[in-house]
């Protein structure tokens, strides 16, 4: 079998992690690396052993000799080098977000559906296997019926313009990027969701800095996250349900398993209000137990690994592989007009941020 040959679009740090992890998998290579600036190309190309450097993106399209190119452009970018490769029939893999505006993804999504060309989004994040395990738990009702989700995900960076995090036109803001994590896991898990309420701080750049933000799925599933630029926030994700809760063990974005903690239903009876409630609430017994570190309720708590191979970021590969090579034009795990729905909550997240 011959390799699969990947071109790589930016030269940024997400861009050196993703060719650092397809030394994971089997069979496959890097052909070149392009950038606007050769000296930034063949920067990149020689600390990542890349064989070619290319200066600009177009340039690289009509060059060719690759099976996929894979872009990681700022995000407001994302639409026109995307384009660029699909009108020369080349496949892409686009580090998310997909787009930054409704209209973008549309366009993006439409170019390779009328063109007939592969196009996915990078949420590498769903391909991991400890994310698969969690699907298979909740789908087993691991936590009985399912209520609330809890995420978060914030990283304390400094204020630069030139920063893509903090730069407008390029598609900077702590929703474009860390919110598409929560937004994108939890659509996996529990389908489309709608917008309930979303309150943040715009930062002098005019971005969004920190942005908390309800959603409602089906059957009624709540959903409350928080991500931010500008402060550290723990990476969790946790699903809670009438029997207990499960979350992703490790950081969010990468996570290495699940912890399943679970509780019976509370059941009030006349019992509960007998002789050892009342001893349950002497004082003494209070003073022990918060000494003891005893106050928390009692849960019957399971951790079940599934770690990843290499940095985790060939899963998604992997699938861009197994998608052509069976033909097809769209990934099942992380089809386009997933994609589409997070731009389009995003979006709203932002607008309702600026109007509140």
């Amino acid at each position: 079998m011959s390799a699969f040959r990947w071109g790589i679009f930016g030269t940024g740090t997400i861009s050196a992690k993703f060719v650092a992890g397809l030394v994971a998998t089997a069979q496959t290579e890097v052909s070149f690396v392009a950038s606007r600036s050769a000296a930034r190309a063949q920067r990149f190309a020689a600390r990542m052993r890349v064989p070619r450097a290319i200066e600009g993106y177009a340039n690289a399209a009509q060059e060719g000799g690759v099976d996929a190119i894979y872009i990681a452009t700022p995000p407001a970018l994302h639409v026109e080098h995307a384009l660029t490769c699909i009108h020369a029939g080349i496949p892409v893999l686009v580090e998310k977000p997909l787009a930054t505006t409704i209209d973008d993804a549309t366009r993006l999504i439409d170019g390779a559906r009328d063109n007939a060309v592969f196009a996915m989004e990078a949420m590498w994040t769903r391909f991991l296997p400890a994310v698969r395990l969690l699907r298979d738990y909740l789908d087993g009702h691991c936590v009985g019926e399912v209520r609330m989700l809890a995420a978060s995900l914030g990283v304390a960076k400094t204020v630069r313009a030139e920063n893509t995090s903090f730069n407008p036109v390029l598609g900077g803001g702590a929703i474009s990027q860390l919110g598409v994590y929560p937004l994108s896991l939890g659509q996996y898990l529990f389908g489309p969701a709608t917008l309930m309420h979303a309150l943040g701080n715009v930062g002098e750049t005019q971005v969004d800095e920190d942005v908390a933000f309800h959603l409602r799925y089906q059957q009624n599933v709540l959903a409350t996250c928080y991500v931010s630029i500008r402060s550290w926030a723990p990476s969790e994700f946790r699903v809670l349900g009438t029997t207990g809760e499960v979350c992703l063990r490790g950081p969010l974005i990468r996570p290495s398993g699940i912890t399943l903690s679970r509780r019976s239903v509370e059941q009030l009876d006349e019992r509960d209000y007998g002789w050892r409630m009342r001893l349950r609430q002497r004082g003494w017994l209070n003073w022990l137990a918060q000494r003891l570190g005893r106050t928390a309720l009692k849960t019957s708590a399971t951790t079940i690994g599934r770690f990843y191979a290499g940095n985790g970021y060939h899963y998604q590969a992997e699938e861009v592989r197994r998608c052509l090579q069976q033909g097809s034009l769209e990934s099942s795990c992380m089809p386009l007009s997933d994609s589409l729905e997070i731009v389009q909550l995003s979006e709203q997240i932002r607008h309702q941020l600026r109007t509140v």
